[in-house]
C-alpha cells in the first residue's frame, strides 16, 4: 500500500511546476484528475522537458478536458466544485485571479468542503506589483540570483534544466503531504500559497546574504 492511496487531487495546470507535484503525489499512490485545457490547447506540448511531466502525470492518472478560454464554455468549469466534496487536494499554478474568475478560488470551495487543501503556484506571490507578471523558470533564476551564483556579476548563467520550475514543484509536494498530515490532527484544511520566487531563493541563501554581511 503506498502512503497517499485514497487521497484524491484535481490538478489545473500548464507547463511544469504543478504537473511536477501532481505527478510525484500520484507516484506516492494519489488519485490525480487533471483538468486541461482543450481548444486553448497544451503549451507542454510545444516544450520538450515540460511535455516529458505531462505525459508521465498522463500516464500516471486520468484527465479531462474543459476550455477555460471562452467565456462561454466556462459552464463547465463551474461544474468542476460538484466534485470538490469528493476531492482532498486542488492544485493550480495559474496566475493570481484566474481561480477567481472560474468561480474555483479556495474561499468558494472551502464552504463546498471545509477539509479541502489549496495549492496556488505563482510566479511571485498574491501580492505586490509583479503579482500578475508572467513566471518562466529563466526569469525566476535570474530574480532569485541563481544565475547570477552560477556565472558572475558580469556574465550570469543559467541552468538548463528548468531547476526553479523543478523545485518549486517539490516544494510543493512537500507542503502538500505536510497539510495532508496537519489535516490528520486538525480534521481542517488550508491554503497554500507558494511562490516559485520565494521557492527559488531558498536554494540560493550564500547569494542573498551577502549584502547583509557586508
Amino acid at each position: 500500500m503506498k502512503p497517499l492511496e485514497g487521497i484524491t487531487i484535481l490538478e489545473f495546470s500548464t507547463m511544469i511546476t504543478a504537473a511536477l507535484a501532481s505527478m510525484m503525489l500520484a507516484e506516492q499512490g494519489a488519485r490525480v484528475i487533471k483538468v486541461e485545457p482543450t481548444d486553448a490547447g497544451i503549451p507542454c506540448a510545444i516544450s520538450a522537458p515540460a511535455r516529458g511531466y505531462f505525459v508521465i502525470v498522463r500516464w500516471l492518472q486520468p484527465g479531462q478536458g474543459i476550455d477555460q478560454s471562452r467565456p462561454q464554455k466556462r459552464g463547465r468549469a463551474s461544474r468542476h466544485p460538484e466534485m470538490i466534496p469528493h476531492v482532498d487536494v486542488v492544485i493550480h499554478n495559474f496566475r493570481p485571479g484566474t481561480m477567481e474568475t472560474l468561480n474555483l478560488d479556495f474561499k468558494t470551495l472551502q464552504r463546498l468542503n471545509s477539509r479541502l487543501i489549496y495549492m496556488a503556484i505563482s510566479g511571485f506571490g498574491t501580492e505586490g506589483p509583479l503579482r500578475r507578471a508572467p513566471a518562466y523558470d529563466p526569469i525566476i533564476q535570474a530574480q532569485c540570483g541563481m544565475a547570477a551564483t552560477q556565472g558572475s556579476d558580469e556574465s550570469p548563467t543559467f541552468i538548463r534544466s528548468l531547476l526553479c520550475d523543478k523545485i518549486t514543484g517539490y516544494t510543493a509536494c512537500q507542503a502538500v503531504t505536510s497539510a495532508l498530515f496537519a489535516r490528520e490532527r486538525t480534521g481542517n484544511g488550508q491554503i497554500i500559497d507558494l511562490s516559485m520566487l520565494d521557492s527559488g531563493c531558498f536554494y540560493v541563501p550564500r547569494r542573498l546574504s551577502e549584502p547583509c554581511a557586508a
